[in-house]
């Protein structure tokens, strides 16, 4: 169990695998940090988390590298089976599927994400979005559900990226 104190929050992962040397708290950040199934989280390098965070990695979850999120971020990588034939609403089986949040993403204040979402590299998530599926690299998405509205400058981002150019 790794328990830190850093700018005015207590915050705590138990069995991660993620190098919690380089793991930066935002400047909003409060004491509120929940990571469900700690041990299937990976955190990038210079990565930063804001406060309120809820994390449920049954089915697993990564952080990419140099990622800033905002407040109030909730992730399920598992779901209840609705489907079930043995009891309503639904049964005590969770239906894993893993969130992967690739490199240098911005996710915006409140955004949910649900289980199987694929973030790839760049991509932009709107404050307030619920963000389901595939994103793709450097896009930007905002709304519920999360839809593309533009594209970053994919050559600029590529060359930002290589420069190590990050914030």
């Amino acid at each position: 169990s790794v328990v830190f104190w850093k700018n005015w929050a207590l915050f705590q992962l138990r069995h991660s695998r993620s190098d919690l040397s380089s793991l930066n708290l935002g400047p909003d950040v409060c004491s509120r940090f929940t990571f469900l199934n700690s041990s299937k989280i990976v955190i990038g390098a210079h990565t930063v988390l804001n406060g309120n965070l809820y994390v449920n990695a049954e089915g697993g979850v990564s952080f990419g590298c140099y990622c800033h999120i905002a407040q109030g971020l909730t992730i399920y990588s598992s779901n209840h089976n609705w489907r079930s034939t043995e009891a309503i609403p639904y049964s005590g089986d969770s239906i894993l599927k893993p969130v992967s949040i690739g490199d240098a993403v911005w996710i915006g204040a409140n955004v949910t994400i649900l289980p199987g979402t694929i973030i790839e590299d760049g991509a932009i998530i709107g404050a307030g979005s619920v963000v389901r599926g595939r994103v793709p690299k450097c896009a930007v998405v905002s709304g519920n559900p999360a839809k593309v509205i533009e594209y970053r400058d994919m050559v600029l981002f590529r060359a930002l990226y290589k420069a190590g150019a990050f914030h």
